[in-house]
């Protein structure tokens, strides 16, 4: 038996070896500049984009009558480009309707993004939203130091040292908040729920779903219906009754108790028998954006593959459950991670569409601010993401414990500003590897 476990256990640190040794070579299309003008544009300014010095492609969208194309100084045309590292481009004539400028390239990236760990939703007060998610089924994972180094604080966009005393752990000039990871069991997904208190901010979460950044996320139920009556006698707020969708998927949309936006589906499952709900997994993360093309290649560079279409439009019936009072017209998709199955899904809103930024930094505003991933190289990850142009908050850091830190974080943003983050942590990694397995 004990040569049997050997031979496993060898097999198993094998298997790992050559898993972590792959090389995906991704050509991914990469949209390196975007001119999005809904109402007609006149004579615009120039503007900088990166790419890698070759050849692109530039395309023209919508309205071009009267429109040219200043790429480097020179007047190009639709078709084929030659691209700098540095590029310069401005967009001359008035359009009299919706244009689209893009220049698109092709990349080879290779990223060693191995899973999703969690998102992170701020709140005004832990201990009630504590309560309230622990109704909802959710356990606490794990705890995490309530204060840091003023590199952590700056890498999650506090950009100046705050009044922070260095009382309460940590040190002088960083941050001060209380959290938890919290999930609803083993693989099923991963909240980061924090309170911060230096500094602190309690604007409201997004006042709609339309708006631009991680508007919502789903929650996976076995039994819509038991949980909505559940969840109701208990004061726990959602926008409508259940309604289904167009292709028989059924949701209600629920609120936190600061109005973070979450969506409960329903979704066939097994759920542990002392739960309080039907609950048992965490599902896609909603990420809307203004341009879908752009951001399903970006997210691409991560490992998530486009797995499903998404309805046009739905009934006025959807709408109103989603809290709009006119039926909406969107372009989207279902993205699947390649290693671990979890899913994003990216919505470009066309009607009623809001521009209104994402949440800024710092990652301290209430409702979903940010979005992590498991890296198996951070480092040479960082140096892909910078030749492709990706804006970082701050240098790799240290990450979580101080001086003790025994792994490495960073913040970037997506083409629209929604905050993502890479973090490696040797252990996580490993056991990640080893999880990704069997899925």
């Amino acid at each position: 038996m004990k040569d049997a476990n050997r031979v496993l256990r060898t097999l198993l640190i094998c298997t790992l070896f050559v898993a972590s040794a792959v090389v995906r070579a991704e050509p991914i299309e990469l949209t390196r500049y975007l001119l999005r003008a809904d109402d007609g544009r006149g004579t615009t300014q120039q503007h900088t984009f990166t790419a890698t010095a070759g050849t692109g492609e530039l395309a023209l969208e919508g309205t071009v009558d009267g429109i040219s194309v200043h790429l480097n100084g020179a007047v190009v045309q639709p078709g084929t480009v030659t691209l700098r590292s540095d590029n310069t481009i401005e967009v001359r004539g008035e359009s009299a309707g919706p244009l689209r400028v893009r220049v698109r390239q092709t990349a080879e990236v290779n990223l060693d993004v191995l899973n999703r760990i969690h998102f992170n939703t701020n709140v005004s007060d832990f201990e009630a939203a504590r309560a309230f998610y622990g109704m909802l089924g959710f356990d606490t994972l794990s705890g995490f130091p309530d204060a840091n180094t003023v590199a952590m604080a700056k890498a999650i966009g506090i950009e100046e040292p705050t009044e922070y005393d260095g009382s309460q752990g940590g040190e002088p000039g960083g941050y001060l908040l209380h959290g938890e990871l919290i999930g609803l069991g083993f693989n099923r997904g991963v909240i980061d729920l924090i309170e911060f208190t230096i500094p602190r901010n309690d604007d409201p979460p997004y006042p709609a779903l339309n708006r631009l950044g991680m508007a919502r996320a789903v929650f996976e139920t076995a039994n819509l219906d038991a949980d909505y009556q559940t969840l109701t006698s208990k004061g726990v707020r959602f926008l409508s009754a259940p309604v289904a969708r167009g292709d028989g998927t059924r949701f209600a949309i629920l609120t936190d108790l600061d109005g973070t936006f979450y969506e409960l589906r329903e979704v066939e499952g097994e759920v542990d028998d002392d739960a309080p709900t039907h609950l048992h997994r965490v599902g896609a993360v909603v990420i809307n954006v203004s341009d879908l093309q752009r951001s399903l290649s970006w997210y691409r560079m991560f490992g998530y593959e486009r797995s499903a279409g998404m309805a046009a439009t739905e009934s006025l019936a959807v709408a109103e459950a989603m809290g709009f009072d006119a039926p909406f017209e969107v372009r989207g998709a279902v993205l699947t991670h390649r290693e671990d199955g979890s899913q994003i899904e990216l919505v470009e809103w066309l009607q009623p569409y809001d521009a209104t930024p994402p949440y800024p930094i710092p990652i301290n505003h209430l409702g979903i601010h940010r979005m992590a991933f498991t890296s198996g190289d951070i480092e040479g990850d960082v140096a892909q993401l910078r030749a492709q142009g990706v804006e970082m908050i701050s240098p790799i850091t240290p990450c979580c414990s101080g001086p003790d830190a025994w792994g490495g974080i960073i913040a970037f943003y997506d083409p629209d500003g929604t905050i993502m983050e890479l973090a490696e942590m040797p252990f996580m990694t490993w056991l990640t590897r080893f999880m990704n397995l069997f899925n």
